[in-house]
């Protein structure tokens, strides 16, 4: 046999052996009795999934000057806007000089508009996958998809899974424990929401395939800030109460999850302290940062648990504002761009694209002032052979269109045409 033939046999047995969260998540959402019909609109629909992209997109911005460069001590600021090389000048703030991350305004003025990177860029993939193979892609073909158009701009498990493809390995082998030495860290929960994303009320569904995502890249416990993250993007299109939200989540991991533990540290210490979330960051640090029970995180400012812990925090503690929140997923440090992105993207869908302020989403040329959010416009180079112009209002349809399948592939129904059109979803809860 093959060294290909040998891992995607391994591949397909540890499938069959994944631990509870599967079995669980799964008994937990498609339970007959929690089920219930709900109905939106093309329009609520299409708003929503432009609140995703468009709040992803600005977080990941606002986050981006301070990437992995608070670790022991949170900011000592509260974000409120993009900060640049302009703000290191004279202050002892540390910014990211040494590349995009701290010129933000000067990148979107010489580009005309948002750009990429691997808070969205590996989604955009997927889309394109899914719009070749469907919703149920497998591994083999999204290790293609890689193969053909993720080579750049990748780090630690995300490029020890690119390489391992080469080397003939399928996911979920790419990010397993075994060949996979990165696999605990945050990677996969910043690249997998739009699986929430696509299965609107149906977390049951969403919460498949994110796990699905996650071990592309990840393994065990690691893959449990992804699902959580999953089934807020799939359930914030009609709960639109934050705390609810993240105990929903929280209820679809096993209850053996370190996560679920650290979720249920979180909403305690934000009980404890609701206008203080320094003081649960340090509590966070206190307990997560370097150890996941037994394991000793060898890089802690990436762990996927200390880093999901402080996106958990950012929505409690930032009241239902989406700067607030996405500033305190900043100013909480570690690989805060991707907590910012993330709970950008999860508070624009349950508020809507509008409670992004304007300084983030229209008043970023040195001249002038755009009339989109970002211009309308995306624009791809890091993810080779797929089109580097893109208007984000094309890429929110496509995203609409695969929720559309997905809505009716799982037992709902579509009424009417255009923007009044209704759908009916077959929702979990």
């Amino acid at each position: 046999m093959s060294r290909s033939a040998i891992f995607t046999t391994t591949a397909t047995l540890r499938q069959a052996l994944i631990r509870v969260t599967v079995p669980f998540v799964l008994a937990l959402f498609t339970t007959p009795a929690g089920a219930a019909e709900r109905s939106i609109t093309a329009a609520e629909l299409r708003t929503a999934i432009e609140g995703y992209w468009i709040g992803q997109l600005a977080g990941n911005y606002v986050g981006f000057p301070f990437e992995n460069l608070y670790q022991e001590e949170p900011l000592p600021i509260l974000v409120d806007r993009y900060y640049t090389f302009k703000d290191a000048e004279g202050s002892d703030l540390k910014i990211q000089l040494n590349d995009r991350r701290g010129y933000i305004r000067i990148m979107a003025d010489a580009l005309g508009g948002s750009w990429s990177d691997d808070d969205s860029d590996i989604e955009f993939v997927y889309l394109h996958a899914m719009e070749l193979h469907g919703t149920d892609v497998t591994y083999e073909q999204i290790a293609a998809m890689w193969r053909a158009h993720i080579n750049r701009y990748i780090w630690s498990a995300a490029r020890r899974a690119r390489d391992l493809m080469e080397e003939g390995l399928v996911p979920p082998a790419t990010g397993s424990k075994e060949h996979n030495p990165f696999w605990y860290r945050i990677t996969a929960q910043l690249m997998n929401e739009i699986f929430g994303v696509i299965n609107p009320g149906m977390t049951g569904r969403a919460a498949e395939r994110s796990l699905w995502g996650a071990r592309i890249l990840t393994d065990d416990w690691a893959t449990d800030p992804t699902v959580f993250f999953g089934i807020l993007c799939s359930a914030a299109y009609f709960e639109k109460d934050v705390p609810t939200l993240v105990t929903m989540g929280m209820d679809g991991l096993a209850k053996d999850s370190p996560f679920r533990e650290g979720i249920a540290d979180v909403i305690r210490w934000h009980g404890e302290h609701p206008d203080d979330w320094r003081a649960t960051r340090a509590q966070i640090h206190d307990k997560y940062y370097l150890r996941v029970r037994d394991f000793v995180v060898p890089d802690p400012f990436a762990g996927s648990v200390v880093n999901g812990l402080c996106a958990v925090a950012a929505l409690l503690h930032g009241d239902g504002d989406w700067m607030k929140t996405v500033g305190i997923a900043t100013s909480m440090g570690y690989d805060c761009d991707n907590q910012a992105a993330t709970c950008g993207a999860i508070m624009a869908m349950v508020l809507g694209p509008g409670s992004i302020p304007e300084r983030l989403t229209l008043e970023m040329p040195s001249r002038g002032r755009w009339t989109q959010p970002f211009n309308n416009t995306y624009i791809n180079y890091s993810r080779d052979g797929l089109p580097n112009f893109n208007r984000i209002s094309d890429i929110v349809d496509r995203i609409l269109a695969i929720a559309e399948k997905e809505i009716l592939a799982n037992g709902g129904s579509k009424t009417g045409d255009g923007p009044e059109a209704v759908y009916t979803v077959k929702a979990d809860f």
